[in-house]
């Protein structure tokens, strides 16, 4: 089938009658409905609108995985993706959403995030789901439970070392509690054995793992310390995922361990897996490490005995030397024992007269000192008395006021030296021998030298 005409670049025929335009054309129908489903054709904008409700549509969920690459944007949004490992979904976190975020996510997490929807990121042409929220799950949410009681614990004090129970250096017998016929059990055993053998050990089976176990490790801590013998305990269970350590995790059995009679070693679990109960006992972590803590070394012991008898060997070989001493001292004391009583009594005779002697003179010099001592303090004191009596005299010779003289000062103090210090009307005070007056001054005149004064009513004397 030819078209006689060829249509322009780009444009669809509308009808049949565009493939011919001389007449009509008869064509198959199955071209005729190729051209109209061509006529149906969309943009990319429309089309992704319709994906993005299409997703939309979906509504949100509550998803778990694993956390990928996690990022944060400057604007604060948190990008990352989920995994379960067949399937990858992106993810995102509006800035708003994301301060208000439980948990944030670090790779590797296993979390469990709430999807507020999903939706298409039309520029990229990228499906991403809107979370609200995420949490740890699984391990990751018992870790957290463990951390929120360990800080609790921490805050309570009991997780100071400074208040466990101190460790006994010659424990009489040494407590196991672990699994019954566990590796564990066997592996304290073989260490306390092998670093003390004459241990005395004591064995109580317990659950280590389920919801029955704390309880049960309760019981077996109770029936060690009811023992008459047992000075330490050391609650031992083999490494395992934080699930199967989850009952050490317990706050009652924590507080059990903490309020036991007896010093408790916890050899549990491993570095990278650290349950509570570590942190309120002393921790041991292995098997060989709770053995170093709770009974001594038998060869270093034997080490502290042959270092122990050198010494004592030293020692004997120092007595030896002050025995050699002490006896040329007797030898010594032996000779002086050896002279003349007699002798010994007159040298004591005369010391004794002679320390008299002293003493006499002494005496003797400590009197002439005295009496001239005074003799001299009798002279100042009289002397003394005598300038004292003279510079008296001396004071009252120059008193004016005695002969018939008196002294004038103004209201402010200031002496009255002249008539020109005057006015009439001023106020002065006047000193006398045997009293004060206040007057007024009337009148002044200066070529007779004297002011003529009157008293004031208020005059006094």
């Amino acid at each position: 089938m030819g078209v006689s005409k060829t249509l322009a670049r780009g444009s669809i025929p509308r009808s049949p009658a565009q493939l011919h335009p001389a007449g009509p054309l008869t064509c198959s129908p199955l071209l005729f409905d190729t051209v109209q489903v061509q006529s149906d054709v969309l943009t990319v904008s429309a089309y992704a609108a319709r994906l993005g409700q299409a997703l939309r549509d979906v509504g949100g969920a509550v998803v778990e995985g694993e956390v990928q690459k996690p990022k944060r944007s400057g604007s604060g949004a948190l990008w990352f993706s989920v995994t379960d490992g067949d399937a990858v979904l992106p993810c995102k976190v509006f800035p708003q959403q994301a301060r208000a975020l439980e948990h944030i996510p670090r790779e590797g997490d296993l979390v469990r995030i709430e999807v507020e929807r999903p939706d298409l990121w039309t520029q990229a042409g990228k499906p991403d789901l809107i979370v609200s929220q995420i949490s740890l799950a699984g391990e990751g949410e018992l870790l957290r439970r463990r951390q929120a009681l360990i800080d609790r614990l921490r805050r309570e004090g009991l997780c100071d070392p400074a208040r466990r129970r101190s460790l006994p250096r010659f424990p009489r017998a040494v407590g196991i509690v672990a699994g019954k016929d566990s590796d564990a059990m066997s592996d304290v055993v073989r260490a306390l054995i092998d670093r003390w053998p004459a241990v005395h050990i004591v064995t109580c089976a317990a659950l280590v793992q389920g919801k029955r176990a704390p309880r049960d490790l309760i019981d077996a801590l109770a029936r060690m310390t009811e023992h008459p013998l047992v000075d330490v305990v050391v609650m031992a269970r083999g490494g395992g995922s934080v699930q199967d350590l989850a009952c050490f995790d317990d706050e009652s059995l924590c507080r059990a361990v903490f309020a036991c009679e007896l010093p408790v070693v916890c050899a549990v679990g491993h570095t990278d897996n650290d349950p509570v109960c570590n942190h309120v006992a002393w921790s041991a972590y292995t098997p060989s490490r709770s053995a170093e803590m709770v009974v001594p070394s038998a060869a270093d012991l034997r080490h502290d005995v042959a270092a122990a008898r050198d010494r004592l060997d030293g020692v004997r070989g120092r007595m030896a030397v002050l025995g050699e001493r002490v006896e040329r001292a007797s030898e010594r004391l032996g000779c002086a024992a050896a002279l003349d009583v007699g002798a010994l009594a007159r040298l004591v005779r005369e010391a004794d007269a002679g320390v008299h002697r002293r003493l006499g003179e002494v005496r003797e010099r400590l009197g002439r000192e005295g009496a001239l001592l005074a003799e001299r303090a009798h002279r100042i004191l009289d002397r003394v008395c005598r300038d004292a009596t003279h510079a008296g005299a001396l004071i009252a010779a120059h008193d004016f006021r005695s002969r018939g003289w008196l002294l004038a000062a103004t209201g402010d103090g200031a002496t009255v030296r002249s008539v020109a210090d005057l006015h009439p009307g001023r106020r002065v005070a006047l000193r006398l021998y045997d009293g004060d007056a206040d007057a007024v001054i009337r009148s002044i005149d200066p070529h007779k030298g004297g002011a003529r004064h009157e008293r004031s009513d208020r005059a006094h004397v």
